[in-house]
């Protein structure tokens, strides 16, 4: 796979506890990576990130499957799983005021003939290797990311790869 990036787009925002980002997949490239970053405010815990369609709902509402591996800091590892989730964790800030960097690589998003898959690799309280997929074969164009509370800030950028 060439790793030659080429720029999508961008959205931020602050003091909100979810971020929709529009028109980030087409059928121009087959694999993308999507850049996050910001801070979670106090007692945000897990975020989680869903797939959505051109209309703006969820692709997979009850059929994400995920693995999680956390280093977790002063301890040792642990995993999260699930095989019937709303969404996919894609960054641990734990109970308090924690920044966070991310980067999910998406496989075949737009593709109506396959599911969407993708792994992330993240840091903050705790850092964390993950896959996850979207069991569905609607397409994706949006992705959400959602926080139990305000994300102060968030940073998205979506690059396709060439």
């Amino acid at each position: 796979m060439s790793t030659n990036l080429q720029f999508i787009k961008s959205a931020s925002a602050d003091g909100v506890s979810s971020l929709t980002v529009t028109d980030m997949f087409s059928a121009q490239y087959d694999v993308y990576e999507v850049f996050i970053r910001g801070n979670g405010s106090q007692n945000v815990s897990s975020l989680t990130a869903e797939f959505l369609d051109s209309g703006g709902s969820d692709i997979a509402q009850g059929a994400y499957g995920f693995a999680v591996l956390r280093l977790n800091t002063g301890s040792s590892f642990d995993e999260v799983n699930g095989q019937t989730s709303n969404s996919f964790e894609f960054a641990y800030t734990g109970s308090s005021d924690k920044d966070f960097a991310v980067k999910i690589t998406v496989f075949n998003p737009f593709s109506s003939s396959s599911y969407t898959f993708a792994t992330i690799q993240s840091m903050s309280l705790s850092g964390e290797k993950a896959i996850t997929v979207a069991k569905s074969t609607t397409s994706a164009t949006s992705m959400k990311f959602y926080a139990n509370q305000n994300y102060t800030p968030i940073n998205v950028s979506v690059y396709g790869v060439k």
